[in-house]
């Protein structure tokens, strides 16, 4: 019988092969998308697209985004949630220093909010102004990405605990209904 140690070694040889992700990187003009599920690679084509018209539409807004932006679609949610240390119902997050865009599945993507509306969000917040206030920042990127509130902005919510909830939020419900507060309290881009 072999020993705990010599079990544990036996399993991984069997099962790394099946826990190991294969990642596979393309590239276009200013943009590099990772991708490990075959079924997200093959909209590939309809993610550069939504990009590249994204960084065209931010240049006319008057905004730039970094000369190159990486995009990494992840496999499943534990890996998503680990790499931004962000709740489930978070469906993807710009992260303005490393230049970066993280998204759950694009299935999911479009199950719940749209490619093309998740994308462009969030590739606004990295053409953002430095300094914004969360709430500006979200209501302006909900504005850029064709996105309507999907719940009653909140009452009676002062700027500290909108920004708190915003950064923070408990539940889907209040994350839809803060956000409807932002895009209320920002202005239509123009």
């Amino acid at each position: 019988m072999p020993s705990p140690a010599g079990l544990l070694v036996l399993l991984l040889a069997l099962l790394g092969p099946a826990l190991a992700q294969t990642w596979q990187t393309a590239h276009a003009p200013g943009f590099v998308v990772q991708v490990a599920a075959k079924a997200d690679a093959a909209h590939l084509r309809e993610v550069f697209a939504v990009l590249q018209k994204a960084r065209r539409d931010l240049r006319a807004a008057g905004y730039a985004l970094p000369p190159r932006v990486g995009v990494v679609i992840h496999p499943d949610l534990r890996s998503y949630t680990r790499a931004t240390r962000l709740p489930w119902f978070v469906l993807a997050a710009a992260n303005r220093q490393k230049h970066r865009i993280d998204t759950q599945r694009l299935r999911v993507l479009l199950e719940r909010g749209g490619l093309e509306r998740t994308l462009r969000h969030e590739l606004f917040h990295l053409a953002q102004p430095e300094g914004w206030p969360r709430w500006k920042a979200e209501g302006l990127a909900m504005r850029f990405a064709g996105e309507e509130p999907t719940a009653p902005p909140l009452e009676a919510v002062g700027e500290a605990e909108l920004e708190r909830l915003l950064a923070s939020p408990p539940d889907p419900q209040t994350l839809r209904r803060a956000m409807a507060t932002a895009y209320r309290w920002s202005s239509p881009l123009r």
